[in-house]
């Protein structure tokens, strides 16, 4: 293993606190079709793309909607719920201010709209590059998007580690052959359960614990 170089970021449920506010829009988009659909269901869907979820929740059948207007109305709903909310965890510009002698990332599931939208200015500076659903043609897990990002970041596979809280972020990284660290939120697409299912190599409950696994990682060659 050679020595982490770039880290590849998750951005819904690891940096900023918007899975909530995901899950609420899908609820409010099916109620004003007169559709109740439970919180549960949708809070299943979290770790997969707009796109899967529309499938996935049959929506054209269900709310007689196309696939571009489904996305339009979620993305509006989802937009006024996090106007003006402080959604960055509160660890994350501590963690990211440790970690500014790497090559950051983000790598998202999200469009490149909702990762623009979703991401304040003064966080989405401290990452020089960034992917999202709509730059690739398939979403985590597929590895397609982290591989995308490293080249763009100038690093190589084995010198990337990956942070995510969603049990697809782990899939994605051992498809791609990279590190990965799963951050638990209470709040996060993934419960703890299900991300030690998935064996990562290292499971965090903040973003600081990051520094001291950069360490164990390395400490491993």
């Amino acid at each position: 293993m050679k020595k982490i170089k770039a880290i590849i970021f998750d951005l819904d449920g690891t940096l900023i606190d918007t899975i909530p506010y995901h899950a609420e829009s899908f609820v409010k988009l099916f109620g004003l079709f007169g559709c109740k659909i439970e919180k549960k269901k949708i809070w299943q869907c979290m770790r997969l793309s707009t796109e899967e979820i529309y499938k996935k929740l049959e929506a054209k059948k269900t709310l007689n909607l196309e696939l571009e207007k489904f996305l339009e109305l979620r993305r509006q709903i989802y937009y006024a719920a996090i106007k003006g909310k402080k959604i960055v965890f509160k660890d994350a510009f501590p963690a990211l201010k440790k970690l500014k002698k790497y090559k950051l990332g983000i790598a998202t599931n999200s469009s490149r709209e909702t990762l623009l939208q979703s991401t304040p200015h003064k966080l989405f500076k401290k990452f020089g590059a960034t992917i999202s659903f709509s730059e690739v043609y398939r979403a985590k897990p597929n590895p397609e998007m982290l591989l995308k990002l490293a080249k763009k970041l100038k690093a190589k596979i084995k010198e990337c580690l990956v942070i995510g809280d969603s049990v697809m972020d782990v899939r994605a990284a051992k498809k791609a052959g990279m590190k990965i660290v799963s951050i638990y939120r209470k709040t996060g697409a993934s419960k703890l359960k299900e991300l030690q299912k998935e064996k990562p190599d290292f499971v965090a409950k903040n973003l600081l614990e990051i520094i001291g696994i950069i360490k164990k990682i390395e400490n491993q060659n």
